[in-house]
């Protein structure tokens, strides 16, 4: 976006946008009719949140907007290269974008002409970055089952081979941060103690700085 965060008025949380109470209806809605409203849309603002940004990124803003989206939608194309996927394809992906900003402007409407650019990824693009394998965007199903596997922990069976990162522990980049930090512990056993006084000056900061001043778009 043209603008800093504070002239555009962007917050540092996060919106959770739903078209009704009724999730379940919602997803059912738009896994069978993708015309249907969005069943969960989310705005984040980084720029916002980044007490450093406007110092390193003069007159600028950033906005995420992320929306869960059946993989069927786009599955016509998956064993085409990306970027070459055709007209058809960039037109979905198009309409797609236009009402996730559609889902931006309704809440912000100031923001309308101060968007400088945005692109569209899709399931597809998660799965040629990512290599999952239907565009899944936050890793393991999160189910019983997923907390009843023996192996799914930091130090697996081979000597030397340690897992992290989201699957290891939950979802999201919570989930993500904490997989490093037991991670760690395993990998420095006792030693690992001693990143408690680092991790507790971490959270101090952090405050400290909060305090001074939180399909995707």
């Amino acid at each position: 976006l043209k603008g800093t965060p504070k002239e555009l008025k962007l917050p540092k949380t996060n919106y959770w946008l739903y078209p009704s109470h009724d999730a379940q209806a919602n997803f059912a809605a738009f896994d069978a009719d993708k015309n249907a409203p969005f069943p969960l849309t989310y705005i984040s603002f980084p720029s916002a949140k980044d007490p450093s940004w406007s110092e390193r990124y003069p007159n600028k803003s950033t906005i995420e907007i992320v929306a869960p989206c059946p993989y069927k939608y786009f599955e016509a194309w998956k064993d085409m290269p990306w970027g070459q996927r055709g007209d058809e394809y960039d037109a979905l992906k198009a309409e797609f974008g236009a009402r996730l900003m559609e889902q931006l402007y309704n809440e912000m409407p100031n923001l309308r002409g101060k968007v400088d650019y945005f692109e569209v990824s899709t399931p597809l693009s998660t799965d040629y970055f990512c290599a999952y394998s239907r565009g899944e965007l936050y890793g393991l199903e999160h189910g019983p089952e997923r907390f009843q596997q023996t192996w799914l922990r930091p130090k697996t069976r081979i000597a030397g081979l340690y897992l992290t990162g989201q699957d290891v522990l939950s979802c999201g980049v919570g989930g993500a941060m904490m997989g490093g930090v037991l991670s760690a512990a395993s990998v420095l056993g006792l030693q690992s103690l001693n990143l408690l006084p680092f991790m507790a000056r971490f959270k101090t900061d952090r405050n400290t700085a909060q305090e001074g001043g939180a399909v995707n778009a």
